[in-house]
């Protein structure tokens, strides 16, 4: 199909990477600046990266999607300054290799390279050490953002810093994010160690994560919630350090292509194979893994960064049926009472948790962004109604305690919970709606939680 603007239109299947939202919708793949300049239409639309949102971000039934896939260079750097201007459809990984070879790095990364930079700023992703780092939001100096109703705009916290933070962690609400200026950080060494120390319940690893998230440049936990019995919650805390200079390997770490990762190639397998006897296999091979880190094993900084490059089988293991992920950050005196709260869940209604990780945070809760005081922790299980009702249990204790979940990562949180989480939900929409009254952009996940 035509569109007004000369680019056509297919009739797209899109389903999200947890392969629990499908939807028939219109995709659109421009090539040219002219696009941009362009875009005058008053289609209903949304922006499309990589489409590795677990959430349904990128793609609305019957609305079109835009894609940024062709907008992927480097356009400017500042080297003085560290700063990069960047399309917003490159990738994070070749990012990684533009600035590595400068001897620089983004701190703040999610865990795989094929997720595009405009992905990140727009649901404001965190990394591996949060507390230190903040979210993805603090290395962005400035967006270009154009909307059909508003022209090209230049945002920053400087230049209308209401609408740059309405835009970062916005979810692509506020129109399409072309270019974006990201200021980077010496990377002392190409080379980080890793180390694994065992802890023998959640709540031992919380409180080791306090003290790593302030001496490590990354960290985190695993927790083994793969059975109901003695040991539930122990597990491993993962840190990352740069290594010295005498420390580090002679050669340099080689950078070739991130694999390849979709939501139709991690939905390969007709069935999933992951049950509760399997995820005690997968459980027990990561405790196996982790005996080469117990007195440090020094990896390329690529490798830490993004440890999913050598992982994506386990994505590929619940099949076309899917997988839920429920993240929420529970404040630091809840946090064992939460796990307490799984154990005895899963004690009477087994299921598998194929991973558990946290993260220490820190900071103000804004708007609809994922951030605040307490630890994150992550659940994986395979999707059914039986994950279905125990995020529905989840959903009901964490509100309890006062936590809030990640958006991004749950394709079918209510709008009631994130209403209930998020006291400035309503400030989100009434600020959308005052600059976009016609509320042009819109998905799946806009319309579920009436955003």
């Amino acid at each position: 199909m035509q569109s007004r603007d000369g680019v056509p239109q297919a009739v797209h299947d899109f389903v999200s990477f947890d392969g629990c939202v499908r939807a028939r919708g219109y995709l659109q793949q421009p090539d040219r600046y002219r696009f941009w300049r362009g875009v005058i239409d008053e289609t209903p639309r949304i922006s499309r990266g990589a489409g590795l949102s677990y959430a349904g971000a990128s793609f609305l039934a019957d609305g079109l999607s835009v894609s940024h896939r062709w907008f992927d260079r480097v356009l400017d750097f500042d080297a003085g300054r560290s700063v990069v201007e960047v399309e917003t459809g490159i990738t994070l990984y070749a990012l990684h290799r533009f600035l590595s070879a400068r001897g620089l790095y983004l701190p703040v990364q999610p865990g795989h390279g094929r997720i595009s930079v405009g992905g990140c700023i727009a649901a404001d992703v965190h990394g591996k050490n949060q507390t230190r780092d903040g979210t993805f939001i603090n290395q962005v100096e400035e967006v270009t953002l154009v909307h059909p109703a508003h022209g090209t705009l230049q945002l920053s916290p400087q230049r209308d810093g209401e609408l740059f933070r309405l835009t970062c962690g916005g979810y692509g609400l506020t129109g399409h994010i072309v270019r974006a200026r990201l200021r980077a950080c010496a990377a002392p060494i190409p080379w980080v160690e890793i180390r694994a120390a065992p802890f023998s319940s959640a709540e031992q690893g919380f409180n080791c994560l306090r003290e790593a998230a302030r001496n490590a440049d990354f960290s985190y936990t695993w927790h083994d919630m793969s059975t109901a019995g003695a040991g539930f919650g122990e597990g491993f805390l993962i840190q990352g350090t740069f290594v010295s200079q005498d420390q580090a390997p002679a050669t340099t770490p080689g950078l070739s292509e991130a694999p390849v990762l979709s939501a139709d190639g991690r939905a390969r397998l007709p069935v999933s194979l992951l049950n509760r006897l399997s995820t005690r296999m997968l459980n027990f091979f990561y405790r196996w893994q982790q005996r080469f880190a117990r007195n440090g094993e020094v990896v390329a900084l690529a490798d830490a960064l993004f440890p999913t490059h050598k992982a994506q089988a386990y994505f590929q293991f619940f099949g076309a049926a899917g997988f839920r992920e429920y993240q929420a950050i529970l404040p630091h005196a809840a946090a064992t009472n939460y796990v307490d709260a799984i154990h005895g869940y899963l004690r009477e209604k087994p299921l598998p948790i194929t991973l558990s990780s946290a993260k220490f945070f820190a900071g103000s809760r804004d708007l609809l962004r994922y951030t605040g005081d307490g630890i994150s922790l992550a659940l994986n299980m395979p999707a059914g109604a039986d994950a279905d009702m125990f995020m529905a249990f989840l959903d009901q204790r964490m509100i309890e305690l006062g936590g809030i979940p990640n958006i991004i990562k749950d394709s079918r949180l209510p709008r009631a919970v994130v209403d209930v989480c998020y006291p400035e939900a309503d400030r989100f929409r009434e600020a959308l709606r005052a600059f976009d009254s016609k509320r042009l952009f819109r998905s799946d996940l806009s319309e579920r939680l009436k955003l």
